[in-house]
């Protein structure tokens, strides 16, 4: 993982967003199949009330497949330009 962080709307203060990026999608399932990261998955609706995925950026058919069974609203919006220096 090369980014993570827990940021809090401005707006509404009981609202949180995790950012992440990883270095490919190998990273990304390996993550993935963490234990503490599956039990965070199982866990949070006793944490909070929603919790949706949104991706940005272009994923594989493997990470697609993964962030679709784990049953959560997922939204992938593919990079059609650009670049990152993360």
């Amino acid at each position: 993982m090369l980014h993570h962080t827990f940021d809090q709307d401005p707006e509404d203060h009981l609202c949180f967003t995790w950012s992440e990026a990883y270095k490919d999608d190998a990273a990304f399932l390996t993550h993935l199949s963490k234990p503490p990261v599956k039990k965070y998955l199982v866990e949070h609706s006793k944490l909070g009330d929603g919790f949706s995925v949104e991706v940005y950026g272009t994923v594989g058919s493997e990470s697609r497949a993964a962030m679709e069974a784990t049953g959560f609203p997922l939204k992938i919006s593919e990079s059609k330009c650009g670049f990152s220096r993360v």
